[in-house]
Formats: structure tokens, C-alpha cells, sequence
């Protein structure tokens, strides 16, 4: 009898957290496809943005740039909000996850031409006694940018806990400063690659301790105001459009609170272009070495460089990173040597990746090699996308 009870309570609670949505949405998905009826004379970009408001994303909306050497274009599709609610425009906020990895290693090479930490700086020379890993080694800021430095995804602990069984829909809630101090000054790690959300946050705290301010205000300083990125924040009351897990429902922006650099940013289909066609010039302050790869990824072929993934070789390198929320998801890929990229945005936690891949094979010709298999992001779930 008490199994009984236990058991139900653990389904009634996998239920309202959530966790059992990816079931049910796979199921709405094949149901949803099997009724959908596009335009087969219609333009097949926006036909695919169509599909994927239609299909996988129902009550959401789709942002989709396509930049190439003749120029951009952008697609959307589907509401923020509801049937009744605006669609999406070039200026509407989203969450954008773990791409924000992208800007917080591009804080890092800004930082170092400016000549305000350096790529083999320790960690240790600037975050502050109580905040150094437990453990000392030769891990740099370069190590931490590119997930070599063998920290752990996440900050494992009570409070880690606390966030994903007592409040699921803000897994970060309880991950301020202290906690993660409290963390670092007792683990022990070797280095190797692993994904770390963990070291990301340390990186934008030692960076941000470097010049003496918060990680928002050393990002808008070295990255944002100098690529006019005027619509892009990295705090948590920043606006952005109404997110939406996978069956539609509505769900809270995250708040990563220390782990913000890894996955806290917010920006527009606008912005977005932009920094992708500042990485694809690699216009000042970014630089090349944000896109070469310095380690394996763990995935056949898969390479990781300062955050961004490297995927095959040649010209059919393509250089990527995707992220998701609780309620968001987003991809941003490009290939250097066509000078073409796609970023997508939505506010639904469907993947996206697929998607941006497709759009990036149709932009370059099918030249490219597509990743083979998605990044984990900002998202604590094991199987996130």
C-alpha cells in the first residue's frame, strides 16, 4: 500500500513538473503532422517555419535568419502567445540559452585584446579566496571557455536539488554567488571535456571580477556596445517573448542567477543577425580563435572551440551552437567558408536544431556536414537538446 501511494505521488509529481511533456508532446507531434496541410507551391522556408508553428510549436512563434554573401533574410511564423497574441517580429525578445556560451567566450577574447586577462590566466589569479576550486591544477580561462576544464555540468548538491525537485520550472533558483563558491571550494575535478554549464558561470564570474564589475555589465562594455547590440541583455528582467514548453503551456523565463553566462542571455532575431555576421567576418572584438577548435567534443568528428562546436572540416566546416530552456530554444550555425549562416529562435522548448540544420544545408548547397548530434544546453534535464 505504501509503494502504492509512493509511486502515484511520484507520477502525479513527474506530471506537474513536467518531465513526462516530452511523451506526451511526441505523441501531439505525429497527430498534429498526419493533419497538417501546407502549401506545396509555397516558398519552402516559410513553409518549413509554418510547419514547425504548426506542428511542434502550437500557441508559439519562430524568428529564422538566413544570412549569405547576397545578404539576409528573415522568416516568422506562428504567435507569441496564443491565437490572439502578435507574431513575432526582428525585434521581439527570446530567450536564446546556451548560444549565450557564445557571447561569454567572446567576452573572454575582447577581454584579452584589450589587454585585461589573458587566454592562460588561472582562474585562481582572479576570483577571490572563497570563490577558488577547491582543488588547485593548471586549469585556464581558455580551459574553462572551451569545457576542458573537467568541471562538472552542474553545481550537484541540496541546492542544485532543491531547484529541480521543490521549484522544476526554476531548476537555478537557489544557485546564488555563495552557493557556488561554497561548491567550488570543495570539489575536485581533472581535466578533460565535459559540457560544463558549472564552468561557464565561473568563467563570467572571474571575468567579471577582472574589471571590477558584474558579468551584464562587463558583456554590454566589451561585447555588446561595441557590435551594437542594443537589444541584448543578460539579466533576468529582461523581457522576452512568453516561453512555452513542448504540449504549449505556459512557462516562466529562467532566472540562472550564477550561472547566467552560461545560458541567461535575451535577445532579438535582429541582434542575433547581427552577431552572426560578426562571427562569420569575425569583426573586432571578436577574433578567430573563438572559432578553432582546441579539443574532441566526445562525439565522433565533433570538435569543441571557445564555446563553439566544430563539426567537419575543410570548406564544410560548420561552426554551432544551440540552447534551450524550460521554454525557449534556439540554434545559431554557420559555415566560414560559404559566408552563410542560419539562426533560429523560438519561445517553444521544441527543439530546433533539425530545423536550423535543414535551412543551413538548403542556404550553402548541401556542401556542408551536419552535426550529428545535438549539444546539451543550459537545461539541467539530462536528455535536453
Amino acid at each position: 500500500m505504501i509503494l502504492h501511494v509512493f509511486f502515484l505521488a511520484f507520477f502525479l509529481w513527474m506530471l506537474a513538473s513536467g518531465s513526462l511533456d516530452p511523451w506526451f508532446a511526441r505523441w501531439r507531434r505525429h497527430w498534429r503532422r498526419k493533419h497538417h496541410r501546407g502549401d506545396p507551391a509555397a516558398d519552402p522556408v516559410q513553409s518549413a517555419a509554418d510547419a514547425f508553428a504548426a506542428v511542434d510549436a502550437p500557441g508559439a512563434a519562430i524568428a529564422i535568419a538566413i544570412v549569405t554573401p547576397g545578404g539576409v533574410r528573415q522568416v516568422f511564423a506562428g504567435r507569441i502567445d496564443g491565437a490572439d497574441s502578435p507574431a513575432p517580429d526582428a525585434e521581439t525578445p527570446f530567450e536564446i540559452g546556451s548560444i549565450s556560451k557564445t557571447f561569454t567566450a567572446a567576452l573572454l577574447v575582447a577581454m584579452e585584446r584589450a589587454g585585461r586577462v589573458r587566454l592562460d590566466t588561472s582562474p585562481d589569479a582572479l576570483l577571490p579566496d572563497a570563490a577558488r576550486p577547491g582543488h588547485r591544477h593548471a586549469a585556464t580561462l581558455a580551459d574553462l571557455a572551451s569545457h576542458t576544464a573537467g568541471l562538472p555540468r552542474l553545481p550537484w548538491g541540496l541546492p542544485m536539488l532543491a531547484g529541480l525537485y521543490l521549484t522544476p520550472r526554476q531548476p537555478y533558483r537557489f544557485i546564488g554567488p555563495r552557493v557556488l563558491q561554497h561548491w567550488l571550494r570543495r570539489t575536485r575535478h581533472e581535466q578533460r571535456y565535459r559540457y560544463s554549464n558549472l564552468g561557464y558561470g565561473l568563467l563570467g564570474a572571474a571575468l567579471a571580477t577582472a574589471v571590477g564589475s558584474d558579468y551584464a555589465q562587463a558583456l554590454q562594455q566589451f561585447v555588446l556596445a561595441p557590435l551594437g547590440l542594443a537589444n541584448t541583455r543578460a539579466t533576468a528582467d529582461a523581457a522576452c517573448a512568453q516561453p512555452h514548453s513542448v504540449l504549449g503551456r505556459r512557462m516562466p523565463a529562467w532566472d540562472l542567477r550564477a550561472i547566467a553566462p552560461a545560458g541567461g542571455i535575451r535577445s532579438t532575431l535582429a541582434d542575433m543577425t547581427r552577431w552572426l555576421q560578426a562571427n562569420i567576418a569575425v569583426a573586432a572584438p571578436l577574433d578567430a580563435c573563438l572559432h578553432a577548435p582546441r579539443a574532441q567534443a566526445g562525439t565522433a568528428g565533433r570538435r569543441v572551440a571557445l564555446a563553439w562546436q566544430v563539426d567537419g572540416d575543410g570548406d564544410g566546416r560548420v561552426v554551432w551552437h544551440n540552447g534551450r530552456t524550460g521554454g525557449s530554444s534556439s540554434m545559431i550555425a554557420f559555415v566560414p567558408a560559404r559566408g552563410t549562416g542560419v539562426v533560429v529562435l523560438s519561445n517553444s522548448a521544441a527543439g530546433v536544431d533539425a530545423l536550423a540544420t535543414g535551412l543551413l544545408q538548403r542556404a550553402v548547397g548541401g556542401l556542408m556536414q551536419a552535426p550529428s548530434k545535438p549539444l546539451p544546453d543550459a537545461s539541467p534535464v539530462a536528455d535536453a537538446v
